[in-house]
């Protein structure tokens, strides 16, 4: 009998084990939200990138965070052109947050909206693409994809001697043609 009693508190004590060890000490995406003060209006450095590697263009534009109160949050840009690009392009997609490590938080995202828009709202001249880029058929009035995907961090960055928590994400706009959209916060306004 006292074998028996032995082997049941050692079970409830390797059980007892596994309850007192929960995920309640992890924060969660809303918890991270709220405590790294995600949401709001941030200048940025936009970099539209043929293969993600040789960029197109850059400049700077202002995004918008939201806090969607679940866990996510939502990236916004309009009208974002800058030399030699003929279309204006607009960004809306949702994006997951998680811990990494240190104090580096994870963002993902799918399913997002992307459009790139003669600024004239008529079709663009076919010679005023860059070169090394071939419109698909029929782009020249523009290209929109409801499959935009994105990853990247919030960290710890330095950037032309200052240290700060800045956004770098990496944005597929689902169209058919091979870029990535660079983004990169310098400022929370």
């Amino acid at each position: 009998m006292k074998n028996f009693r032995t082997k049941w508190i050692v079970l409830f004590i390797f059980l007892g084990t596994f309850w007192g060890c929960s995920n309640s000490d992890d924060e969660n995406g809303q918890d991270l939200i709220i405590s790294y003060q995600l949401a709001g209006t941030y200048r940025a450095q936009i970099t539209p990138t043929f293969m993600g590697s040789s960029p197109i263009t850059t400049g700077e534009h202002t995004i918008s965070i939201e806090d969607l109160g679940n866990g996510s949050i939502r990236l916004f840009f309009d009208k974002f052109q800058k030399n030699p690009m003929p279309f204006q392009m607009t960004v809306d997609i949702n994006m997951k947050v998680s811990k990494g490590s240190g104090n580096t938080l994870l963002l993902s995202g799918e399913n997002g909206t992307f459009k790139a828009e003669p600024p004239s709202g008529g079709a663009i001249d076919p010679n005023d693409i860059p070169p090394g880029i071939q419109l698909p058929e029929g782009a020249e009035s523009g290209m929109k994809s409801s499959k935009a995907s994105i990853k990247g961090n919030f960290g710890e960055r330095d950037k032309d001697g200052n240290t700060a928590m800045r956004f770098d994400l990496d944005l597929t706009p689902g169209i058919a043609l091979p870029i990535q959209i660079l983004i990169y916060t310098h400022e929370k306004k």
